[in-house]
Formats: C-alpha cells, sequence, structure tokens
C-alpha cells in the first residue's frame, strides 16, 4: 500500500528540503494528528497484503469522513499523491511525517472527486504544527474500510512505532487550538474542583443487562469494533448469538484494517456478503478455511478456532505473550484438538481462562462461540477488558 503510493507521489512530486530555521522536531512532542471522536491501537507489525506488516497507525473515526487532519509538527510539505489523497511533512533532521487516506470524495458521497487536502497545502508549503492540512477519509485501498488515517513517524527514510507517541500527543479542540495541558499545575487563585465521582459505565444494548461479558461489549461498541444485531435501530446486541466464520472473518478485518485482495481463495464464499473479507483475512495469514478449499463461512465458529484465529492476529504484534514458553497443557478437553496448541498460547496469554468457571481447567474447544464471548476475547486480547 504504503510503498506504491510513494512511488506515485515521487512521479507527481518533488521533494524539498525543511527551511533552516524550522524548529527541531521531536516525535515526543507531536500535536494528534487528527481533530474529533476517533479510537486507535497498537497494530505495528500487523500482517498486510503481499508479505508487508503495518508501519504506522491507523486512528479510527468515529464521526466518519471529513474530521481535521493537521500537522504534526513543524515543517514543510514534502510531497502530495498525483491523484489525491496522502501528503507528507518533512519536519528537518532526518524526520518525516505521513498522512495517508485523506478524503478524495465530495461530501455526502463516495464518488472519489473530492480533494481531501486544504487549501494552499502544496509541495514546499511551510506548515506549523497544529496547521489544518486535510480531511481523513477512506481514499486509496481503504474504499472498502472504516473512515481512518494511517499515520507514520519516520526517521532517516524509516518508519517507527508511532502509537506511544499519539498516545501522550497534544490533543486539539480545532486546528491551531490545543486543549491545556492536564499537567499543569493549578491557579492557585481559583478554588480546587472536587475529586469527581468515577462515572458509571454506560451501556449500549437492551439485552444485555447483567451478562458477565456486558461492560466489555460495551468497549468493543465504543471502538467501533462491534454493532448491533437489528439494524438499522441496533439497540440489541444478542449476546448469545453463535457467530459464524464469516462474520469473525468481518470482525477481525475491521479492527486490524486489512486492505482488500484480488485473490480468491475459496470456492464456498462467492455468495457470501462477507467474500472480501474472508480474502483479506486470509491474505494477512490470519484465515484459513474448514478444508483446503473451503471456509465455510455460515459454520459456526467453534471456540478452538477462534483460538487459532486469536493467535495468528495478536501475536505477531506479541510473541512473548503468546508463546507459552513453559509449553504448559492448560486444559484437560482439548488434547484431541488439532488447535490445542493455539489454545494453550491463548491462555498463557490470560485471553482465555477457560469455560466451566470457578475451576476453570476446561476450555470446551466444540463450543460455538457466542457474540458475546467474541468481546470478551478481543478486550483482552486488546488489553482493554474491563471487570468491574
Amino acid at each position: 500500500m504504503i510503498g506504491s503510493m510513494v512511488a506515485i507521489a515521487l512521479m507527481a512530486s518533488s521533494f524539498i528540503a525543511a527551511p533552516a530555521s524550522a524548529a527541531e522536531f521531536t516525535p515526543e512532542d507531536i500535536i494528534f494528528p487528527v481533530v474529533g471522536d476517533v479510537w486507535y491501537i497498537d497494530t505495528w507489525g500487523a500482517p498486510r497484503s503481499g508479505g508487508r506488516t503495518h508501519e504506522g497507525t491507523d486512528i479510527m473515526s468515529l464521526e466518519g469522513k471529513g474530521i481535521p487532519v493537521v500537522a504534526a509538527g513543524e515543517g514543510t510539505i514534502k510531497w502530495i499523491g498525483a491523484t489525491c489523497c496522502y501528503l507528507a511533512i518533512d519536519h528537518g533532521g532526518g524526520w518525516e511525517t505521513w498522512y495517508i487516506h485523506l478524503d478524495n470524495d465530495t461530501a455526502g458521497t463516495d464518488d472519489g472527486l473530492g480533494w481531501g487536502i486544504a487549501e494552499g497545502i502544496t509541495p514546499g508549503t511551510p506548515v506549523t504544527a497544529g496547521q489544518l492540512i486535510g480531511w481523513l477519509g477512506d481514499s486509496g485501498n481503504a474504499e472498502e474500510t472504516d473512515p481512518h488515517l494511517h499515520f507514520e513517524i519516520r526517521f532517516e527514510g524509516e518508519a517507527i512505532p508511532s502509537y506511544e507517541y499519539l498516545v501522550n500527543a497534544t490533543v486539539l479542540n480545532e486546528p491551531g487550538e490545543p486543549i491545556a495541558d492536564p499537567a499543569d499545575p493549578a491557579d492557585p487563585s481559583e478554588p480546587a474542583d472536587p475529586e469527581p465521582e468515577a462515572p458509571g459505565f454506560v451501556g449500549y444494548f437492551a439485552d444485555d443487562e447483567g451478562n458477565v461479558h456486558e461492560q466489555n461489549i460495551d468497549t468493543m461498541f465504543q471502538l467501533g469494533i462491534t454493532r448491533g444485531c437489528n439494524p438499522p435501530t441496533n439497540d440489541r446486541y444478542c449476546p448469545e448469538r453463535e457467530l459464524t466464520r464469516g462474520q469473525i472473518a468481518a470482525f477481525l478485518r475491521r479492527l486490524l484494517d486489512l486492505p482488500g485482495t484480488e485473490t480468491d481463495y475459496f470456492v464456498d464464499d462467492a455468495d457470501s456478503i462477507f467474500e472480501g473479507d474472508i480474502n483479506a483475512l486470509t491474505d494477512a495469514g490470519i484465515g484459513f478455511g474448514c478444508s483446503e478449499t473451503e471456509f465455510c463461512p455460515d459454520a459456526s465458529v467453534r471456540r478452538e478456532e477462534m483460538a487459532e484465529f486469536l493467535v495468528r492476529t495478536f501475536a505477531p504484534l506479541d510473541p512473548e505473550k503468546y508463546e507459552n514458553a513453559e509449553a504448559t497443557n492448560w486444559f484437560v478437553d482439548d488434547d484431541e484438538s488439532v488447535f490445542a496448541p493455539s489454545i494453550d498460547r491463548l491462555a498463557s496469554a490470560m485471553v482465555t481462562v477457560g469455560c466451566n468457571p470457578p475451576t476453570n481447567d476446561s476450555y470446551c474447544p466444540t463450543d460455538p462461540l457466542t457474540r458475546a464471548q467474541m468481546a470478551t476475547f478481543l478486550a483482552r486480547a486488546l488489553g482493554l477488558e474491563v471487570t468491574s
């Protein structure tokens, strides 16, 4: 994805050196590059099509396309895509930031006829930290995913992990208007505010009250990873409904923001609405069939299969967490499962604790996975589990 876009950009635009007067860039002091409601996780190194790995952070919009994208630091526009919509800023000293998937549509459409780069932003234009440079969208190979900004920090031509810098970045109320640093000391002339009470957890669905997985269901909804089961109202989650293999392909593709592929891996999914998700997941090395040629998109996902999907998804991001270094056999009922190694790796990572509390010495490998269980699996894998 990124390599091909850069090649186009290099043909269309010239490299412009950052001005000598530009402030020294340090990624520790960056401005968060999107102004609006977003979510993001650390997917550095996640598999992508064509054998690539992810070299940035995907900042997913909770508001749709068109929210402002701003310069993470002072510098000069280095290149802009020939047909819209991506650009890079040269900050001097070997540092660059890249902004991919800007909005290429006219308002309210998906026509590809827009120009999601702010007026006056051209190669060689100097920009200040927090200055509006464009708007978030779904251009390029993000057309089949939710709107987001692919953001990279690069040093001397090599991408570096950007997630931790984004977590500590200064967030803007609007382009050019930073929020006050919460670490700043309070004005002694002002009375101290009382310690706020911890907010209650807000529920989103009417049919999961009292479910042990309820808070993790709400977390997955807040992140845009899961939705309701009764569109367009979507006020129900159907927590005990079994997930199909096609549905889990869609969930994981949305989570990882995987690009599409023209490769058709299976013979039995042509009529499935999840065919694109299935092929994208398989192209990334995560999807696998129920046989050598079939995916069985309408079959229920078994708990043992979910273990394999999750290990393939998350182990590349944190190998030590999922290695099961002591080769522990965590459960008594999975020895005959071909997925037993992945089940044990999942238990070692504390993403599963078993299916028979409080003993939890069984995994129930052939039981179908419910939508509620899926929410907790993903919340634990992402380090976002809510337990109280």
